[in-house]
């Protein structure tokens, strides 16, 4: 039987802990690969629809559509190199966990656009709730770049399985980049539920079913990196080794929150501008038979632009349409 050198300084049960504890990061990470594979695949048809729909050119001319499908590949970029220098033998394990932390910071940043358009046309543009956010967003996106030009790692021997990278030790300052992200988050979340508050636009069956839909996003995508950021904030060895399990889940979440959000909003837009041209015909029609009612009398038409109706905190183009 072939034996197996032990690293300097290691014992056969601490090494036998270590192999289990890669195990575990390993197996985390193909889950939430498996899950973004399959979200992705879930919401194909949405996507295929967003580029078959000519009825809406203006949607294609607002910067968010395009946030969009940034963020439907950059976690798919983010998470697929991240199983390769976790659980499989490579030669290129710098290149991996560069790719990885590129895919991660697109995710970041799109998702994090996305949520800004948001809020800032639930506020109808307000130039203090855009500025506000917009501060936010930029320190996190600044956060993220800045931690994640630390992350390297060497090609080590090949072992009988999992992966043969070897992660260099990343800086106590790290974890501002989950703080950041949990500030710009609150910072949404407490806005979204601001606007809301006693807001007309969310007694409405429609109104208030996309109030809960954003806050439940919003919501999940601040305790997840609440969680992350209570992980990584510890400075106790012992949780060293559940650090790199907690990653996975972060990018998780950000990309499925952020592409519903999305959706979500384009959905409800255009079940309004079907409740609008309901409207505007029906206005219509009922002028038309006044006006037919009154011999002598010259008909008046309005042209009612659908636009007018659209409150803009159910906007989910921000204005530009």
């Amino acid at each position: 039987m072939a034996s197996i050198p032990l690293p300097s300084g290691i014992t056969l049960d601490d090494y036998q802990n270590l192999e289990a504890h890669l195990i575990r990061v390993a197996i985390t990470t193909a889950v939430a690969f498996g899950v973004i594979v399959w979200d992705y695949f879930n919401q194909l048809p949405d996507e295929i629809a967003l580029y078959s729909d000519t009825s809406d050119k203006g949607v294609w001319k607002a910067p968010v559509t395009w946030w969009f499908i940034l963020l439907r590949y950059s976690g798919i970029i983010a998470s697929l190199p991240s199983v390769l220098f976790t659980a499989a033998q490579t030669e290129f394990c710098q290149a991996a966990i560069s790719a990885s932390t590129a895919g991660a910071v697109l995710t970041v940043a799109s998702s994090g656009a996305i949520f800004w358009c948001r809020v800032r046309a639930l506020w109808s543009g307000s130039l203090f709730v855009s500025a506000t956010a917009g501060v936010f967003y930029a320190i996190m996106l600044a956060c993220w770049i800045t931690v994640g030009t630390q992350f390297r790692g060497d090609t080590g021997p090949h072992t009988p399985f999992l992966s043969n990278c070897q992660l260099h030790p990343l800086a106590p300052w790290a974890p501002m980049s989950y703080a950041s992200s949990v500030a710009f988050d609150t910072c949404v979340f407490i806005f979204t539920i601001a606007r809301f508050r006693g807001n007309n636009a969310a007694k409405s069956k429609v109104g208030r079913q996309i109030y809960n839909d954003n806050l439940l996003y919003f919501f999940l995508q601040t305790a997840t990196n609440v969680v992350v950021l209570s992980i990584q904030a510890q400075q106790k060895p012992s949780y060293n080794l559940i650090k790199p399990a907690a990653v996975p889940f972060s990018t998780l979440m950000t990309v499925t929150m952020g592409t519903r959000v999305f959706l979500n909003l384009r959905l409800f837009n255009q079940r309004q501008q079907q409740h609008d041209v309901g409207d505007t015909l029906e206005f219509s029609t009922r002028l038309n038979l006044s006006n037919n009612s009154a011999p002598g009398r010259q008909a008046i038409q309005f042209h009612v632009s659908s636009k007018n109706h659209l409150s803009h905190s159910d906007e989910p183009y921000d204005n530009h349409r």
